[in-house]
């Protein structure tokens, strides 16, 4: 009797992992064809040269990427780029922590005021762009005006006339769209943790300080690191806010704006794949070190 039981339990878990194999395999499937496809093809392409406008694809080894290393342009774009990733990655986290840390403490129309935080998320890329497009517009601008207002312009300024000024509005406006996702990863780390920690910790006299940094900080490590390698990810793939507002400026372009304009511009695809596949690894990179970092700080003994 009991080895009849022991026999159906054992068919019925069989049961269960075919039917979710079942359900996973074809998932796996699409998403190799969409994705491991088509990198594939762009690491093969990207060893050779590929002009629509000459006949003939020859290979060329890394030619393309010791073009890519030659290029000033190139490196330009990459200089501009760690500049949004590292000011993009400081911002978003202290704005998303400090955002989370007060919406955490509310009791009464948090629902309300995560919602009004999350709108900028939701906004797509091109109409953020758009709208911060006309705030920093030199002549009817909303930033202007209130400048000139309190006194601190005399007359409109064009703010991308600065090349840093212009690497630093461009990241604001990033910032702005991308910060909610940010609060919002952190705020569901800090609704995990126990209240009971901070009460006990209240009556060993600790201050708050004491328990953000000892309890709060540590049990938050995970979603920081998550937190922190999307809003790597995010950074290194900054197209819209960049093209939009300064649109193919050397000042501001990032790898991203120069894949696209080797790619769909100049017609050279084979430069364009390469430099995207080196974007994806620097960006694989780093989030790889913050997670594995994270990953020695919260393991247990």
């Amino acid at each position: 009797m009991i080895a009849s039981s022991s026999q159906q339990g054992s068919r019925r878990r069989r049961g269960e992992v075919k039917l979710g194999l079942a359900f996973v395999i074809p998932v796996i499937v699409i998403m190799g064809g969409l994705v491991v496809v088509p990198l594939l093809s762009t690491m093969i392409d990207s060893v050779y040269r590929i002009n629509p406008m000459r006949p003939g694809t020859p290979f060329v080894g890394l030619g393309n990427y010791v073009d890519l290393f030659q290029d000033p342009a190139v490196r330009q774009s990459w200089i501009n780029t760690f500049y949004y990733v590292v000011m993009a990655v400081i911002l978003e986290t202290l704005g998303g922590l400090a955002t989370a840390l007060l919406l955490n403490r509310i009791r009464y129309g948090r629902r309300w005021l995560l919602a009004a935080v999350v709108l900028p998320w939701c906004l797509p890329p091109v109409v953020n762009a758009v709208v911060w497009l006309w705030i920093y517009n030199p002549s009817y601008g909303l930033l202007n005006g209130i400048l000139q207002s309190v006194g601190l312009i005399s007359g409109p300024v064009v703010f991308f006339n600065n090349r840093y000024l212009a690497l630093f509005l461009v990241t604001i406006v990033h910032v702005w769209r991308m910060m909610p996702l940010t609060a919002v990863i952190l705020l569901a780390a800090l609704q995990s943790i126990p209240e009971e920690l901070y009460q006990a910790a209240k009556l060993d006299g600790a201050g708050a300080f004491k328990c953000f940094r000892l309890i709060t900080m540590p049990l938050i490590a995970s979603g920081l690191a998550i937190a922190l390698s999307q809003s790597t990810v995010f950074a290194f793939n900054l197209f819209d806010e960049a093209w939009i507002l300064s649109g193919a400026s050397l000042d501001t372009r990032t790898v991203i704006i120069q894949t696209y304009m080797f790619a769909f511009q100049n017609m050279k695809f084979s430069l364009g794949m390469a430099l995207s596949l080196l974007a994806m690894l620097a960006s694989l990179l780093i989030s790889l070190l913050y997670v594995l970092k994270v990953y020695r700080e919260t393991r247990f003994d």
